[in-house]
């Protein structure tokens, strides 16, 4: 019963991820109230705009991949890439929107991540040596 409940909490857990790791919610520009919650509200608003900007990926590569073993789905740092590179063009209107949106459903299913059900990978210990150096000299985030 617990696997269940746990399983459904499994996307909000995932978010949480994207945002605390990914996005570097608590990495902010500034120490003021206000610059806190414009970094917070800005990273919140960019997650909502790539899950928006990327429904139409999503199914294209779900109907691609029906077939598969496992399905398809746009990889996130992809797409918050694609979506920082053209962020002047999407608010800015420099070119069709339709064409933007054509090209930007390029980049998200270029290179496609997938969903492998009931998958079980052993978790690694690693030292704080370890992990120090990897977020010192490795770790890129995505912004």
């Amino acid at each position: 019963m617990f696997k269940e409940l746990y399983n459904l909490r499994w996307g909000v857990e995932c978010f949480y991820g994207v945002l605390k790791e990914r996005l570097k919610i608590d990495n902010f520009t500034g120490k003021t109230v206000i610059s806190v919650k414009q970094d917070f509200y800005a990273t919140l608003f960019l997650t909502g705009l790539e899950s928006i900007l990327t429904q139409t990926a999503e199914s294209q590569l779900f109907d691609k991949s029906r077939q598969n073993k496992h399905r398809q789905t746009v990889n996130n740092m992809v797409s918050f890439n694609a979506i920082k590179n053209f962020m002047i063009e999407l608010f800015y209107h420099c070119s069709p929107i339709q064409k933007l949106m054509a090209t930007l459903t390029e980049w998200f299913i270029k290179d496609p991540t997938y969903i492998r059900q009931d998958r079980e990978v052993p978790r690694k210990k690693s030292s704080a040596r370890v992990s120090l150096n990897y977020y010192k000299r490795i770790y890129k985030p995505c912004f």
